[in-house]
């Protein structure tokens, strides 16, 4: 794998540096804790002794991680990506351990292995060790999709010796790394089903008319690696924005994977005939990373009768002549409170001693309102949540509870939101700071900690063996306690 001049390194990881020293949100939580300064310094030499692109970025992971932020990483270029392999195995983490939950159809082993070892190593000191010092992972199960990412990625035709047990007993197999596509194999309710990695979850749709416009008809629903609710669902819209589905008494299952489509809003608002005769509402954003919060906002507010308050963040106020100034206050180690009761408060001195700590910030309140959207939906509301549910998705749970509007249902939710500043790299790559720290209105945290669910419900090792999606199961249990 190639290799970049020693001048182009020094060069991007000075500016990975420089952008976090004054784009990031969350220095006053690593106050005390990390020195950047140094942590640059120790870096240099680490990036300076790679000889390739993939080591290179490692170590640029490495110095990022340092700021434990979900929103904050780097991205590796496609070169580097491209070129590495797969183990042919998908694992998850269920019920505290790391289990084999689907494979390649090429591999002859059972489902449901629990992996305890990784090449001789305790998989969960591998992790420790490997892995995550390389990632964010303030909140483990939120932080699993990469690390799956690095337990499977590495060169063609490397092996891995995985110590699984099954029914008690532990055995050894051995799984080389491929580069052609996976066709997983998941084996539930006795059926196999193979399916395209990364591919649509639904068979190719059929083309069906929804009061005159040409839409996309939804197969059966179907959760992550084909798993079902009790019940049939019947698929009655799809697009790329959301898909909608409806039970036998009429609630409806909508799913939201992404707030990153711009489409949302005005197709979600379409099917305001159909949305208006439900008896009740499921939202489903257990796989929905994020995306644009404004598009969030826009079904939200569907929901919501008036005007209400959402949220709070702050964005870091950097202002070098107040810096220079500091210089000769003598200001030593004393707090702001000691030196405000010695001095007296003025906001000269607030932004003296606040501005070069990253204490300093514009402060700011955001509001939702239903104006603009077309209707009102006063029925009954659950939505779904996972560690999967990120960032505007997020943001779109706070604003519901704010507003009491919803039962939410499942895992708390990612626990890292914000707005991160994109930086492109000349080596291929791109790195992202995370530059907005936000909260509850009344201040309470979420960050790598997740909104919490109303139900606490998750899936099982029971569920995935037999195909059931509970946390579906419970979100319809819920809502008909409502409707």
């Amino acid at each position: 794998m190639q290799n970049i001049s020693n001048e182009l390194k020094v060069y991007e990881l000075s500016l990975i540096w420089k952008e976090a020293e004054y784009n990031f949100a969350f220095w006053e939580k690593l106050n005390g804790t990390l020195d950047w300064d140094k942590a640059y310094k120790d870096a240099l030499p680490n990036v300076l002794a790679t000889d390739n692109l993939y080591d290179y970025y490692m170590e640029l992971s490495k110095f990022l991680a340092l700021l434990r932020d979900g929103h904050t990483n780097i991205n590796f270029p496609q070169s580097v990506i491209s070129s590495r392999a797969y183990l042919p195995v998908f694992f998850n983490y269920i019920d505290g351990k790391h289990i084999i939950t689907h494979d390649h159809k090429s591999l002859n082993i059972n489902q449901f292995l629990i992996v305890k070892k990784f090449n001789g190593v305790d998989i969960d000191e591998y992790i420790e060790k490997n892995i995550l010092p390389y990632i964010w992972h303030e909140k483990y199960d939120s932080a699993y999709g990469q690390i799956r990412s690095f337990l499977q990625l590495g060169e063609e035709n490397s092996e891995v010796e995985l110590e699984v047990e099954e029914d008690g007993a532990s055995r050894v197999i051995t799984i080389k790394r491929i580069k052609n596509k996976m066709k997983w194999v998941y084996n539930q309710k006795g059926i196999l089903n193979m399916m395209m990695h990364k591919a649509s979850r639904f068979m190719k749709p059929y083309a069906i008319k929804i009061f005159g416009k040409k839409k996309l008809a939804p197969s059966q629903y179907r959760h992550n690696h084909n798993m079902q609710p009790s019940e049939e669902l019947e698929g009655i819209y799809s697009s790329n924005s959301h898909r909608i589905y409806k039970t036998k008494d009429n609630i409806a299952v909508i799913v939201i994977d992404t707030f990153s489509n711009n489409k949302l809003g005005e197709e979600f608002y379409a099917n305001q005939r159909i949305l208006e005769t439900m008896s009740g509402f499921i939202i489903d954003v257990r796989k929905n990373g994020g995306g644009n919060s404004d598009n969030a906002d826009n079904v939200a507010k569907a929901f919501i009768d008036g005007e209400i308050r959402t949220g709070r963040d702050l964005k870091p106020i950097h202002i070098g002549t107040y810096k220079a100034w500091a210089k000769y206050q003598g200001f030593g180690d004393k707090t702001y409170d000691e030196l405000v009761s010695e001095r007296g408060y003025s906001e000269l001195l607030e932004k003296m001693y606040k501005i070069p700590k990253h204490m300093y910030y514009e402060e700011e309140e955001s509001f939702i309102s239903h104006e603009g959207c077309p209707f009102l939906l006063n029925q009954p509301l659950v939505v779904l949540s996972s560690c999967s549910t990120g960032s505007a998705a997020e943001d779109f749970l706070i604003t519901l509870d704010q507003a009491n509007r919803v039962i939410i249902v499942g895992s708390a939710s990612c626990g890292s939101t914000g707005q991160p500043l994109f930086v492109d790299l000349e080596s291929g790559g791109s790195f992202r700071i995370c530059t907005r720290n936000c909260t509850y209105p009344d201040g309470r945290q979420f960050i790598d900690i997740g909104v919490q669910p109303h139900i606490k419900c998750e899936l099982t090792l029971d569920d995935y063996k037999n195909g059931v999606d509970s946390v579906m199961n419970k979100g319809l249990e819920e809502i008909r306690k409502l409707v």
